[in-house]
């Protein structure tokens, strides 16, 4: 199975839950790292005040001489959280006393120590959090004798904090898939009410119009569904539109939702035009006649043509009668059935080909024939191509040719076609250029 194969239901979903569980570890884990420090911070702070409490006892014990009583003191210390052990280093790095007896009389393992002159007074912390090396030294006076000093180090434990951090972590990335597929439970249910719900609604809806329609002969009968149509779809239409502009409002969403929006937005904006396009059906096709120019009318659908997707595929050949005659009618109205037809033109010829539009004179009449180099209609669909409704594109309404049919019999003229399989369609427009006195437009 294909990603486009899945529903717009499940496709939001999987984006809404990925796009939570993304953030929600995302803040997590930043929230993780910042408690991390600050028990780190609080751990060595303690440990500093430890240090300052008993600097003063040790080096009361080490001006008498007393070592054993220095030591025993420094032992307690030892055995209470978070220290883990100490150590007593001369200014050269040598350990002196330490609660790791083999360390004492050599050098001290790991970075040095600061010198003890330059260790501020209420100490210092040294090594990295989250290793065997992090500590706190405070400088401790006569250490070796009258007027000396050295560094008493307190080595902090960084398991008991790993270990706490664990079970922070843990509980916290358990929080998160609960209350991340909590609230993509949530927010899908709130889709489906506001969006998903709606939008099939409204496409059973458009289902069951279409094939009342279908069902029913002439304009006449499609006029009267045609409000009714109207009317149902405008306020589920409205309802969709608001809500997913409240989504975008009110809700932080990533690029990747955003566009899935956006494919919402242009399938509400596809059954929008459908509607349009349902409704110039229906209604009678009125007409601002005027003397119309087909040359100009035609390059004006030629240039939105130009602008159409694909259309770079495509050759326009224009063949007009520099002489043609105007005929009356309405000039927006036949520009956009000749568009429609190029259209149709364009789309037919997805691999590339030839657009070829042409007006000569014939008579009494001009005729306009629009013509492709596509794959033809198969014989047996012949019959029903400017039926409303029935289209052979996935995408397609099946009304723009009954517009074009509709807006050539207002005009008084003939719409006709012929179609080759492998070679191509011709669509012609014939209209009548007689015409009684044309009226005075005061200027």
């Amino acid at each position: 199975m294909h990603l486009r194969d899945l529903s717009i239901r499940v496709k939001l979903a999987v984006t809404i839950l990925g796009a939570l569980t993304l953030g929600l570890g995302l803040a997590t884990m930043f929230s993780l790292r910042f408690w991390e420090q600050e028990q780190n911070a609080l751990t060595t702070d303690h440990a500093l005040m430890v240090a300052q409490t008993a600097r003063a006892g040790v080096e009361a014990a080490l001006a008498h001489g007393q070592i054993g009583a220095a030591r025993e003191q420094l032992d307690r210390i030892a055995l209470r959280p978070p220290v883990e052990a100490y150590r007593i280093v001369s200014r050269d790095g040598i350990v002196l006393m330490s609660s790791r007896t083999d360390e004492e009389g050599h050098q001290r393992p790991g970075t040095a120590l600061p010198n003890p002159w330059d260790i501020p007074t209420q100490g210092e912390v040294v090594g990295r959090p989250g290793t065997s090396e992090l500590g706190v030294v405070v400088s401790v006076s006569g250490v070796a004798g009258m007027g000396s000093r050295g560094a008493l180090e307190l080595v902090v434990g960084g398991g008991r904090i790993e270990r706490s951090i664990q079970r922070a972590r843990t509980f916290g990335l358990t929080i998160t898939l609960v209350l991340g597929l909590a609230y993509a439970i949530l927010l899908g249910a709130m889709m489906e009410r506001e969006v998903i719900g709606p939008f099939r609604r409204l496409e059973r809806l458009a289902a069951d119009q279409q094939a009342q329609l279908t069902q029913r002969a002439g304009f006449a009968e499609v006029g009267a569904l045609a409000s009714e149509v109207a009317h149902e779809i405008k306020r589920p239409l409205a309802g969709i539109r608001g809500a997913l502009e409240l989504i975008e409002q009110e809700y932080a969403i990533s690029d990747s939702e955003r566009r899935l929006l956006g494919q919402v937005e242009s399938e509400l904006t596809h059954v929008d035009g459908t509607l349009r396009d349902l409704l110039a059906l229906a209604r009678p096709v009125g007409l601002d006649k005027q003397p119309v120019d087909l040359r100009t009318t035609i390059d004006a659908a030629l240039v939105r043509v130009s602008g159409l997707p694909g259309a770079d595929r495509v050759t326009i050949v224009r063949e007009i009668e520099p002489e043609l005659p105007m005929i009356p009618g309405d000039a927006g109205r036949l520009e956009q059935a000749v568009l429609n037809l190029c259209v149709n033109a364009v789309e037919a010829m997805s691999e590339g080909g030839r657009l070829t539009v042409a007006a000569r004179a014939l008579g009494t009449n001009v005729e306009v024939a629009v013509s492709d180099t596509g794959p033809g209609i198969p014989a047996d669909i012949q019959a029903n191509v400017l039926k409303p409704f029935f289209s052979t594109k996935p995408q397609g309404t099946g009304l723009g040719l009954p517009l074009v049919t509709r807006v050539v019999a207002a005009h008084g003229g003939q719409f006709s076609f012929e179609s080759v399989v492998g070679r191509g369609t011709t669509f012609r427009l014939r209209f009548p250029t007689e015409v009684p006195a044309w009226p005075v437009n005061a200027s």
